[in-house]
């Protein structure tokens, strides 16, 4: 009985986890899974990456749409990614968008490694949340 009483306390404390996620949560998720897939790698992982893009994405050069493309193509889709690592980071409200201001990723693909500083924008578009912007957050 005991036992019983334990397992709905438990399913109701994820029901209502998974209810009460804020926007900024996910968001924070959805850098995470970004992550995750870019240290997966493969053709897949570089298209879900491509997809989390909104329509109406806006980065400027270094990180065009195009630019982006490119570099998903030739170092998450070939599985190129030695060593990812990302520093902590928070999400925050900006007006009706999200920002993450300060993204640090450190790779390592080969012939190509160093550390990236990026501030990522987040809009709602159809029900979630897309990256409508990236830049850099300062060069080193």
């Amino acid at each position: 009985m005991i036992a019983a009483g334990v397992l709905v306390a438990i399913g109701l404390y994820v029901a209502v986890d998974a209810i009460w996620t804020t926007d900024t949560e996910r968001v924070e998720l959805e850098v995470e899974r970004l992550i995750d897939l870019a240290r997966e790698g493969g053709p897949g992982a570089a298209e879900e990456i491509l997809a989390a893009l909104a329509d109406d994405y806006d980065g400027a050069s270094p990180f065009t749409r195009e630019s982006i493309a490119r570099n998903l193509e030739a170092y998450v889709a070939t599985s190129r990614v030695r060593n990812l690592k990302s520093g902590s980071y928070t999400a925050v409200w900006k007006g009706d968008d999200i920002l993450v201001p300060l993204l640090v990723l450190e790779a390592d693909a080969g012939d190509r490694s160093g550390t990236l500083y990026l501030t990522i924008v987040f809009g709602q578009r159809d029900g979630r949340w897309k990256v409508v912007d990236i830049s850099r957050a300062w060069s080193r």
